[in-house]
């Protein structure tokens, strides 16, 4: 069963990273050609392979090759896509810039992303109590790359830090994405408050916020 939270490329052991850029180059592989990609024996690239396999960034077939037995072929999963850069931002940026031109674009652009934005965390913050909820949200800030820090302040409070933004260059130029991202994280506790203490769009190291429940 994989693992919810999809692992960061660069976070990974140097062997299991090699090999998933060797499968990205070389597409669908067998162990032995991944081996050399990797500096790896054999039975090492598929020891690794099957640990990827877990986690849900590898799919393992088998296949006939001629005689003998079928041999096992590796490729990347949908899933493994994630890890790899992508262009989302740059395409947020040209739309949004492109509404900044057209008032009448803009605000029905923004109240479909805040939309959007406010009906997933609906669905995903379902735990029964604001801590559950409070670490809902810091796992599926996680999985968007944010690399969140929680810490329990007396009081039923958390201290939220955000050590990175996956949409920098896009929320220095469009302050209304920290602002969406901002009724997401109140989305987590209904009923109580949530606090910006510093913001990397405004030039601190890292996006801070003070939660806080009243239930």
């Amino acid at each position: 069963m994989p693992e919810t939270l999809t692992p960061q490329l660069e976070l990974l052991p140097p062997a299991r990273r090699l090999l998933l850029l060797g499968l990205k180059q070389l597409g669908e592989s067998d162990a032995e050609a991944l081996s050399a990609v990797a500096y790896l024996s054999v039975p090492a690239v598929r020891a690794h392979l099957a640990g990827l396999a877990k986690l849900g960034l590898v799919t393992i077939t088998r296949r006939p090759e001629g005689p003998g037995r079928p041999r096992n072929r590796y490729a990347l999963t949908p899933r493994a896509e994630s890890l790899f850069p992508q262009g989302y931002a740059r395409i947020a940026h040209w739309l949004l810039e492109a509404a900044e031109r057209d008032p009448a674009i803009r605000r029905p652009l923004f109240r479909a992303l805040v939309e959007a934005r406010l009906q997933q965390a609906a669905e995903a913050f379902d735990a029964p109590t604001p801590a559950g909820r409070v670490e809902q949200l810091a796992r599926a800030l996680d999985q968007l790359g944010y690399y969140p820090v929680l810490e329990t302040v007396p009081g039923s409070k958390w201290r939220l830090t955000l050590r990175h933004c996956p949409f920098i260059e896009l929320a220095s130029e469009h302050p209304e994405i920290c602002a969406i991202e901002a009724r997401v994280l109140q989305v987590a506790l209904p009923g109580g408050r949530v606090e910006r203490a510093c913001s990397r769009a405004e030039g601190a190291p890292a996006c801070t916020y003070l939660l806080q429940s009243f239930r």
